[in-house]
């Protein structure tokens, strides 16, 4: 569960000597991140309403060390919480830091109050370490970055139920002399590729090399439409380097005209399109 809130803040509104308690015992908030979120760059923050009464939020923000600017909920409305249930509110993702900091999340809600609404600030939980591990990989980003940038850059159907994948490799041109080598790109739910379920890639890269390219075979590896309709992450390949001897494994980028004119691919290779 997450951690327990406890009030901090002051009526923003109106004035009383002995103001109710806004936060009843029993409300907890953790940080999650769904299978949905990874694309977009979002998290979201879980509020377990344990208590007897129903809580109102009215804007909700994190903050992290592993985080460059805090995270805030965009709230269209207020949201009511009754007793015993659990809400998630989607937290667009700022750009993440690269930070070995171990303090821990802190939350601040704006949560209704018979004379308006009350500032409360939380230490909250991460159970499943999603900043950490968040921090963890754009460090790893940062340091393969040195080197090079790399992404997908083209999709070019063969038609054959087959497409090249490319990959664009720009090195840093910088000082660096860590060596990095792209080892592999791993398939996804939606896509494999012709080799199988891993493709080598078998490249050297140093910062001072030239621009290069790499091309993959992609193709299906299901046809049911709504794995295509309801894609989260079908078009986010892993890609497997290694780093002055160590592997690391970073989603590989690509923009969203690669990743529509991926799925534009699975649908017709699929023949869930009329022909052109």
């Amino acid at each position: 569960m997450g951690a327990t809130l406890t009030l901090v803040g002051v009526a923003l509104a109106g004035c009383s000597t002995n103001p109710p308690p806004v936060v009843p015992d029993g409300l907890t908030v953790s940080v999650v991140q769904q299978r949905g979120d990874i694309a977009p760059g979002r998290a979201q923050l879980r509020l377990a309403n344990g208590s007897d009464r129903p809580i109102t939020v009215v804007a909700a923000t994190l903050t992290s060390a592993a985080l460059s600017e805090p995270a805030a909920w965009s709230a269209r409305r207020a949201t009511s919480i009754g007793s015993g249930r659990v809400v998630d509110l989607p937290l667009p993702l700022p750009p993440v830091a690269c930070t070995t900091d171990d303090d821990g999340p802190r939350v601040t809600l704006e949560v209704g109050a018979d004379d308006g609404t009350r500032s409360v600030d939380i230490a909250a939980d991460d159970p499943l370490h999603v900043l950490e591990r968040l921090s963890a990989t754009q460090c790893d980003q940062d340091a393969v970055d040195a080197v090079a940038h790399v992404e997908a850059t083209a999709v070019a159907p063969r038609g054959d139920g087959t497409a090249d994948l490319t990959i664009s490799i720009t090195p840093a041109g910088g000082g660096s002399t860590s060596a990095l080598d792209l080892v592999a790109l791993r398939g996804t739910p939606l896509l494999r590729f012709a080799a199988g379920d891993e493709a080598p890639l078998g490249a050297a890269v140093r910062s001072g090399d030239a621009p290069s390219t790499l091309s993959v075979a992609v193709t299906p590896r299901r046809c049911d439409p709504h794995a295509i309709a309801e894609d989260k992450v079908g078009t986010l390949f892993d890609l497997v380097a290694r780093l002055d001897g160590k592997d690391v494994t970073l989603s590989l980028e690509r923009p969203q005209p690669v990743a529509d004119a991926l799925l534009a691919f699975t649908a017709a290779a699929c023949r869930l399109t009329p022909a052109g």
